[in-house]
């Protein structure tokens, strides 16, 4: 498992390529203590491999299993004297809501005090509806719920399926504008589901997005919590945070963006989804050559 959080602003710290602890809120940079260190090390030489086999298509679905080796794992205590274990290689704790990714699931753990907020999710989730062609398969993008429980803290437990092959973007540090680039694309799509249900989720972030670096999956399973009905100043928040959560992916390595890629990152969104998705089709096919397939890491 790994995670850290940063003793400045108590935000989820990224690792760079460098290997470097770096906060994407305040910029705030730490250094490794020693069983942190140890612990990334083993972490990070396993995610490597994996995506060294994702990238030269050697990636089979076993290989998921070497990534749990190092896993931690937690048991929580039901209100009825139950039990319920979960091995995790992540956690994220932020605003009242720990985050908990385990192999097949991702664990919600909503405080007792913000023990309301899971309903608010879960009936945000609900009430969105799918084009009638949904060539892009759209539902998989979003929570699928498994299962809620009431813990004996008084804090409610919410678990989301999700594919053994998708893990959230903080994993992966920064990335290369190649990959970035599919990450928009998918985004972006999920912005204009949004925009057809007139909401906006008010969350897109690294912490929320989970990705698939073999099939190129993208879904959006945290911060539901936040959605609320489009319009005025808001109405474009999200693809706003799109851009916002492409810049710290690709971190330092904005200079060497092409131009093209560059300028959608740092100018300000198309009035709604639809229209800015036209803008970054036009960026893929006149500054980046075109659509095609890229192997995560190559």
């Amino acid at each position: 498992m790994i995670s850290f959080k940063c003793s400045n602003c108590g935000g989820e710290m990224t690792i760079s390529h460098a290997g470097e602890l770096m906060c994407p809120y305040c910029g705030t940079k730490h250094n490794f203590s020693d069983k942190e260190l140890a612990g990334y090390k083993v972490f990070r030489r396993r995610m490597l491999e994996y995506l060294a086999a994702v990238a030269e298509d050697r990636a089979k679905a076993s290989d998921y299993d070497y990534l749990w080796t190092n896993a931690d794992s937690i048991t929580f205590v039901t209100d009825d004297g139950g039990e319920i274990t979960v091995r995790y290689i992540y956690m994220n704790d932020s605003a009242g809501i720990k985050t908990y990714v385990a192999k097949e699931s991702v664990i919600y753990i909503f405080d007792k005090a913000k023990a309301d907020l899971l309903s608010r999710s879960m009936s945000n989730v609900a009430k969105i509806s799918y084009p009638a062609a949904d060539m892009k398969d759209l539902a998989k993008c979003v929570p699928q719920g498994k299962g809620t429980y009431r813990l004996s803290d008084g804090s409610v437990l919410w678990a989301v399926a999700k594919d053994e092959g998708l893990f959230p973007l903080p994993l992966f540090g920064n990335l290369e504008w190649e990959d970035v680039a599919w990450i928009v694309s998918r985004l972006e799509n999920i912005a204009c589901l949004l925009e057809y249900n007139e909401k906006v989720h008010g969350g897109i972030s690294p912490e929320t997005v989970f990705i698939n670096p073999k099939t190129h999956q993208a879904a959006l399973l945290g911060g539901w919590q936040n959605v609320s009905a489009m319009g005025g100043l808001n109405k474009t928040a999200d693809l706003r945070d799109i851009r916002d959560t492409a810049r710290k992916l690709i971190g330092n390595g904005i200079s060497g963006t092409p131009e093209m890629f560059k300028d959608f990152l740092l100018q300000a969104p198309k009035s709604d989804a639809f229209k800015d998705f036209e803008y970054w089709d036009e960026v893929i096919e006149k500054g980046l050559g075109g659509r095609h397939f890229h192997k995560f890491g190559k």
